[in-house]
C-alpha cells in the first residue's frame, strides 16, 4: 500500500471512489475549479491509499482560517473521507487520517477539525482517533404563527447587490466573534454553494444588522447561516423573515447558546444538540480540547460558525 497525492493518481479512479463512498463527483474539472477559486486546500488537495492500480481510499486536507483569543490561527480541516467498498475495515482510513495529521503538523497547524453527523459510523471512528464533539449545533421548529412576532427589524432580499456586498457585511459583523470569523475574499463556498435569491439582509431602521439564508422548502421555511450583531435578538431576526416569506412551519439552524435559549423561550421546539457534529482534535501534545474551547469559544455566544466554513 502506497500513499500518493491527487496529481499522482488516476483522476477517474478518484472520481469512482468518491461516487461509491459519498455519491460526490470529484471530477478533474471540479478539482481544477477548487484549486482556481479556493485557497484553503493543501497543495496535495487530498492523499490516497493505493494498492497497485486501485485507489483504496481518500482523505482531503484543508487549511481553515479561524480567529482565536490570540488572533488569527489556521486549523486543519478533514474533508471527503472515502473508502472503496472492497477495502473496508483493513485500516485504510486510519492510515490516511494519520498521514493527514502529520502533514498538518508539518504545516504548523495545532488543531484539526471536521464536520459529520453523529448517527454515522464515521462518528465513532473519529472519536477513536482523538476528535471530540463540540455540541454546538441545534435545530428549532415552530409553526409560522409562533415565528411571526412583532419586530423592530425588516428583511430585504439581496437583489442585485451581489456576493461582494454579503462579504462586506460578514467582514464588518464577524469582528465581534471568535471561530470562523475570518474568510478569504472572494469566498468560494459562498459563491458556489448559495443561491443569491436565498440571502436576506436584515435592517434595524436603516442600519444593517446582519443577514440570513432563507428559502421555502416543500413543507416549511428553512433558515440558516444567521449572522447578526451580538445585540440583535434572533427571534426578531426570524420574525422579519417570516413577514416576507410565509410557510406553515419554520425551521431554524442555530449554534449560539443565546439564540438557542431565545427561540426555546419564544415557543420553538428546540433539539440541542441535533444530529450534526463539528469535531476538533489537538495535533500537539501540549494542547487539549479544553484549550481549544478557551481559544475559539466553542459553546459560547462568541463562537461563530457556518456550514460554509466547515469541511
Amino acid at each position: 500500500m502506497k500513499i500518493l497525492e491527487y496529481d499522482e493518481v488516476d483522476p477517474l479512479k478518484v472520481m469512482d471512489v468518491n461516487k461509491l463512498a459519498l455519491d460526490f463527483a470529484l471530477s478533474p474539472e471540479r478539482v481544477t475549479g477548487i484549486r482556481q477559486t479556493d485557497p484553503r486546500p493543501f497543495p496535495c488537495l487530498a492523499v490516497y491509499a493505493v494498492d497497485g492500480e486501485t485507489v483504496m481510499g481518500q482523505i482531503g486536507i484543508f487549511r481553515l482560517p479561524m480567529i482565536s483569543t490570540q488572533g488569527r490561527e489556521d486549523v486543519g480541516g478533514i474533508w471527503a473521507v472515502s473508502t472503496h467498498p472492497e477495502y473496508m475495515r483493513i485500516g485504510v482510513a486510519s492510515l490516511l487520517l494519520d498521514e493527514a495529521h502529520n502533514r498538518m503538523r508539518d504545516a504548523g497547524l495545532r488543531f484539526s477539525t471536521l464536520g459529520t453527523d453523529r448517527f454515522r459510523l464515521a462518528y465513532n471512528f473519529y472519536h477513536k482517533h482523538g476528535y471530540q464533539e463540540t455540541n454546538i449545533w441545534a435545530t428549532a421548529l415552530s409553526r409560522w404563527e409562533t415565528a411571526h412576532q412583532p419586530t423592530r427589524l425588516r428583511a430585504q432580499p439581496l437583489g442585485s447587490k451581489g456576493f461582494e456586498f454579503v462579504e462586506k457585511i460578514f467582514q464588518d459583523i464577524a469582528q465581534e466573534y471568535l471561530g470562523f470569523a475570518w474568510r478569504y475574499t472572494p469566498f468560494a463556498s459562498l459563491r458556489y454553494s448559495v443561491d443569491p435569491a436565498d440571502i436576506w439582509i436584515l435592517f434595524e431602521n436603516n442600519r444593517i444588522v446582519g443577514y440570513v439564508f432563507a428559502r421555502i422548502e416543500k413543507t416549511h421555511l428553512s433558515i440558516s447561516n444567521i449572522l447578526i450583531r451580538r445585540n440583535t435578538v434572533v427571534v426578531e431576526a426570524i420574525a422579519a423573515i417570516t413577514a416576507e416569506l410565509k410557510s406553515a412551519y419554520v425551521q431554524v439552524k442555530l449554534s449560539r447558546p443565546i439564540e438557542i435559549t431565545s427561540l426555546r423561550n419564544a415557543g420553538y421546539h428546540v433539539a440541542h444538540p441535533n444530529w450534526e457534529s463539528f469535531m476538533i482534535k489537538p495535533l500537539v501534545p501540549e494542547l487539549s480540547f479544553q484549550d481549544a474551547q478557551e481559544l475559539f469559544g466553542f459553546g459560547t455566544d462568541q463562537f461563530l460558525i457556518s456550514w460554509l466554513d466547515v469541511t
